[in-house]
């Protein structure tokens, strides 16, 4: 499931670390401000057009916007190999784990 808040997180570092005022982007992108603020909070979730013009204006993939950077993928799927490849009893022993933790 896609997490739009997380991706919302990911572009307002990457404007930040370009030195971009959420105006200066949302010129670039021909988008409003309001819009862009939204996408960042996570309430409207960014079309993939606008996700490319993105990563084109950061120098990034449009993957690193939509997943994260390379290693936190390649952490994610190792975890998913991982997981995957246990008992059933195994399974639900790490999902009962990860609701008490997230609460």
């Amino acid at each position: 499931m896609i997490n739009f808040k997380t991706i919302g997180q990911r572009i307002k570092i990457e404007r930040k670390q370009n030195g971009l005022t959420q105006e200066k982007l949302a010129e670039m992108l021909k988008i409003s401000t309001e819009h862009l603020s939204r996408i960042e909070s996570g309430s409207y979730r960014p079309s993939l057009s606008l996700i490319e013009n993105m990563s084109e204006i950061f120098k990034i993939s449009e993957s690193e916007i939509m997943f994260g950077k390379e290693s936190e993928f390649t952490a994610n799927k190792s975890l998913a190999e991982r997981i995957e490849n246990l008992t059933d009893d195994k399974k639900q022993a790490i999902m009962i784990i990860i609701d008490l933790i997230s609460k």
